[in-house]
């Protein structure tokens, strides 16, 4: 590793505070400061990267193959929506003390048999005086005084209504009510002609009786953790599309840009990187289509690589290949604003320095097939981290399609790329029609940094290495004569060919030969067979 390098690891550990000690001497200052400028923009990232809180989940079962399945996870992508540093432990792993640090406690009830009265955890819990949210049936007895719950236990289904959204025939596990005065209520929970609030809150004390991933609760507990993590601004929407490759139908998204910039619509592709052959044509249409969809009010993401399920095969240069890609779209004018990645990314150490240590904004997505390399059960908090849902998630909840209120948290509304025409039309209609308001990503602060290059946005301008940039590009036609593999010297290559011409006559003038001794053979049993 270069010293340049070594350095530049050093300043996102966060060391660089030590370039603004008062007690420098003036001897000392410009050392430290020729030191410093080059790594200007690792600076910058790791400033802004500090969490102001932190939480600890803990959680008695994840209740694989139940409905509750799942809900950890959500509530970690969640939190993560909310700039939050998490740490996950169950209750078989947690160690005495360790709940010391942390601004705020979620317990997730998955099991009903959760008393733990002679455990390191529950010895811990009686002195803990931070902020506390539970999720599920049975509350602590701390949670019921603080809220003044009166929990009753049920088996019944309910329609949860909360904000513009609705779910009907939710199965409850109880309903709740308090008698303390000034307490927060969220959402509605309907059984038949009575109602209960789904979610409660006063203080640094919330309860939700039940999370479950993939439906409306999800969305639910989003409000309740808004006021819990004290977050004071209104969330927005997003418009992205994924699942972009060097190989997609880049016509067709080029023919979407034009679509989405004629109807004012903001938004942003998750791209896959090409970190070989980054000078070959078809990288050339890669990179200027980014650039015409980047001049049609595009943002560009960087999408993380598809990891190998053979993890010790795992290329261990992901950093320098990150950095190359990052710096091929620089050099284009292609200014990438944050990653796009599944959340697992956040909670291992050898994604977080190797991949996403160039960006401070991210997009995480639901994990679909998890391959760590060096799992952590702390994650990576970013100051900006949208909280992705799909259209279809949107489509099953939204009351009337309508979301005029702003939500919790930035929301990434997610699309697959569309594949055909048909597909493409049926989807810009859909966009013109709808009721939500997309943001321009470009509008908030975003910063992205390697050692050639500092990128990033502030105001709608894309800022490249301290110049704003325009955006400003046209179709651009890419020649396919490309010499993809030198042509080496070759020996005897002249001597060869005449040798070919040469055995090519001795077997035309074979074949002319047999088939003239086939014609006389034929005359000859021709004759004999008349006599």
């Amino acid at each position: 590793m270069s010293r340049n390098e070594e350095e530049r690891r050093i300043c996102l550990r966060g060391h660089h505070r030590l370039c603004h000690c008062r007690w420098l001497t003036a001897v000392l200052i410009p050392l430290m400061i020729g030191l410093i400028l080059p790594l200007g923009p690792s600076l910058a990232l790791a400033d802004t990267r500090t969490s102001s809180s932190s939480v600890l989940i803990i959680y008695d079962s994840l209740d694989v193959g139940t409905e509750r399945e799942g809900n950890v996870e959500a509530l970690k992508r969640l939190l993560a929506a909310f700039q939050v540093q998490v740490t996950v432990q169950s209750l078989d792993t947690y160690t005495a003390g360790a709940l010391e640090g942390y601004s705020g406690l979620i317990e997730v009830q998955n099991r009903s048999d959760l008393a733990e009265e002679n455990s390191d955890y529950f010895r811990d819990l009686q002195s803990y005086s931070g902020d506390m949210l539970y999720i599920g049936a049975s509350p602590r007895a701390k949670m019921v005084h603080a809220l003044g719950l009166q929990v009753q236990a049920v088996e019944k289904m309910a329609d949860l209504s909360i904000g513009p959204f609705s779910q009907k025939s939710i199965h409850l596990p109880s309903i709740y009510n308090s008698n303390t005065p000034n307490v927060q209520e969220y959402g509605t929970l309907k059984i038949q002609d009575t109602s209960y609030p789904y979610g409660m809150s006063k203080g640094g004390y919330a309860y939700v009786p039940f999370l479950e991933k993939d439906t409306l609760s999800e969305m639910a507990v989003s409000y309740v953790l808004k006021d819990w993590v004290q977050q004071r601004e209104n969330g927005h929407n997003y418009l992205l599309f994924k699942e972009i490759y060097p190989f997609s139908n880049l016509s067709l998204l080029e023919r979407m840009s034009d679509e989405l910039f004629e109807a004012g619509i903001p938004f942003i592709i998750s791209v896959h990187p090409v970190f070989n052959n980054t000078d070959y044509p078809s990288m050339e249409r890669y990179i200027n289509t980014l650039k015409y969809v980047q001049s049609r009010n595009g943002t560009i993401l960087v999408e993380s690589p598809v990891v190998a399920t053979t993890i010790q095969d795992l290329d261990r240069s992901l950093y320098r290949q990150m950095e190359h890609f990052i710096d091929v779209l620089a050099e284009a004018g292609v200014v990438p604003l944050g990653m796009g990645t599944e959340m697992y990314w956040s909670y291992d150490e050898h994604f977080v320095q190797e991949g996403m240590s160039f960006f401070d904004s991210v997009v995480l997505f639901p994990d679909k097939r998890p391959v760590h390399k060096a799992e952590l059960n702390r994650s990576q908090a970013f100051p900006s981290s949208l909280y992705s849902v799909t259209q279809s998630y949107l489509q099953r909840y939204l009351i009337e399609g309508r979301m005029i209120d702003p939500p919790p948290m930035d929301l990434a509304i997610t699309y697959d790329f569309v594949q055909t025409e048909e597909e493409l039309a049926s989807l810009t209609d859909q966009l013109r029609n709808t009721w939500i308001h997309f943001e321009d990503y470009k509008n908030e602060v975003h910063a992205v940094a390697t050692e050639a290059n500092q990128l990033g946005s502030e105001r709608g301008s894309l800022i490249l290495n301290g110049t704003n940039i325009g955006i400003q590009a046209g179709h651009v036609e890419t020649s396919s004569d490309y010499e993809y593999k030198q042509q080496e010297q070759k020996s005897f290559e002249t001597w060869f060919s005449v040798q070919n011409r040469i055995f090519i006559i001795i077997i035309f003038i074979t074949l002319f030969v047999f088939s003239g001794f086939l014609i006389i053979g034929y005359r000859m049993y021709k004759r004999k067979f008349y006599k």
